[in-house]
């Protein structure tokens, strides 16, 4: 049995509700030895979480996500840090947890490089293969398998009342907040650093490979994404895979996403930090992508009305995307991919009401809670481009240089959870027409304006 992490034993933010493990194959939750999360709250009320998506087992993911408690945590963040300070806070934590990493394997990155010296010169001096080679290659082996281990990761950190959010890979984070008419809606926080993101493809190119090439194979190297913590085969020592050889430095980094700070009021309706082995199940099924984003918070939405309890409402909606999905390979005659780890995430801003941090009896309070939403039937509209209304930070993140304004924001359903159904309600204007109006004044006043336009 693998040891428990310490960070097991953080104070937990009472308001978030998890669900992680490897998917098995016959429908039955594994046990909770491969749980790769945490929700913690500080004695300065700031609230710190993080989703860990393995990549060729645990024992490296585990490593991660513990070195990133310790970073982000051993301080704490200040309620004097400013917003720069803290997104710097981020942004270090992810170097140091990558160079704690290298520093953990630089003993197994030593002695691989001296087999490979030693199995070079056993080839050179004899003509035939020497029994030792078979020794040196399995231990080869062994060490590339622990080497190639690393993790996609999601950070959220709740602080001063605003969001910060920082993430490499695929790893999503999704907050889902009402608009003015109290319709509720999604808005995807971080990138996917994937070889389906331009932006990673310009990266890319101009490290000098081919780009064509690696969207046909849809790999870099051993693995999918351009970014991660971790696995070290395709950092360090990518000169060994011939598709990425030619790059001329690195072509996976470390180097996270960052965006925030995003004021957290009252249109805040929860958090959801999401393992990518969790929405692509979901797009699988669907058999698109475009709408992933707002399928899975209509799950989640759901499993908010089916369930009392608010700690089961994560393990609910993953079983009941688990079992379309094997429901989905059995009638198609699919095998589903062995070993993939799912993890979901919900952090209630007042969805439901928030449970205070410091009182034990709001939990009662909490498992006697219902909701029922209303529900109207729109269409599926997909926004590509980000409203500055919705980011009231005072730094618009539409001008954050860290944001990738390519990426699309999904609406999801259309769900009224606190005000009641008014259908005469008139919608709030969006559309400035005074720039409109001043050169119609100019024109009339200068007498050059069309004899159409009264």
């Amino acid at each position: 049995m693998i040891a428990r992490p310490w960070t097991d034993d953080l104070p937990k933010c009472r308001n978030t509700c998890v669900a992680s493990y490897f998917s098995p194959l016959d429908g039955t939750n594994s046990a909770n030895d491969d749980y790769l999360c945490f929700y913690c709250q500080t004695e300065d009320n700031a609230c710190l979480y993080g989703v860990f998506e393995p990549h060729n087992g645990l024992e490296a993911a585990r490593f991660i996500m513990q070195r990133m408690a310790a970073e982000l945590l051993f301080p704490p963040p200040s309620i004097n840090n400013t917003d720069e300070e803290v997104r710097e806070r981020l942004r270090n934590a992810f170097i140091s947890v990558e160079k704690a990493y290298i520093e953990n394997y630089d003993g197994m990155i030593a002695e691989r490089t001296s087999l490979q010296y030693r199995l070079q010169l056993l080839n050179t001096h004899t003509a035939q293969m020497n029994p030792n080679c078979d020794n040196i290659l399995q231990r080869l082996k062994e060490i590339d398998q622990h080497l190639s281990g690393g993790a996609t990761v999601v950070i959220a950190l709740v602080h001063n009342n605003k969001l910060y959010v920082a993430n490499v890979g695929e790893t999503r984070a999704l907050l889902c907040r009402t608009d003015d008419n109290a319709v509720l809606r999604v808005v995807q926080l971080t990138v996917d650093h994937s070889l389906n993101n331009e932006d990673e493809l310009l990266r890319l190119s101009q490290l000098g490979l081919d780009v064509n090439k690696l969207r046909n194979a849809q790999y870099l190297g051993n693995q999918t994404g351009t970014r991660c913590l971790g696995n070290h085969l395709v950092k360090g020592l990518y000169k060994a895979f011939p598709s990425i050889s030619a790059a001329s430095s690195e072509p996976v980094v470390a180097a996270p996403e960052i965006h925030g700070p995003i004021a957290l009021d009252e249109s805040c309706r929860f958090l959801v930090l999401v393992s990518a082995g969790v929405y692509k199940r979901i797009q699988e099924v669907k058999g698109s992508s475009e709408q992933t984003n707002k399928q899975l918070s209509q799950i989640i939405v759901e499993s908010f009305r089916k369930q009392s309890d608010f700690k089961r409402v994560s393990q609910i909606a993953l079983d009941e995307i688990e079992q379309e999905f094997l429901t989905y390979c059995v009638r198609n005659s699919l095998t589903p991919k062995p070993n993939t780890h799912v993890t979901l995430l919900i952090r209630n801003f007042n969805f439901l009401p928030p449970i205070p941090q410091n009182d034990s009896s709001a939990i009662q309070k909490q498992n006697a809670v219902r909701f029922n939403p209303i529900v109207q039937s729109k269409s599926n509209t997909l926004i590509n481009e980000i409203d500055s209304d919705v980011y009231s930070s005072g730094n618009d993140l539409e001008n954050e240089s860290n944001i990738d304004t390519n990426r699309s924001i999904e609406s999801s359903s259309d769900i009224y959870p606190s005000r009641p159904y008014d259908k005469d309600r008139r919608i709030k204007g969006y559309v400035d027409f005074s720039c409109y109006y001043e050169n119609v004044a100019k024109a009339r006043k200068n007498r050059t304006l069309p004899s159409f336009i009264k």
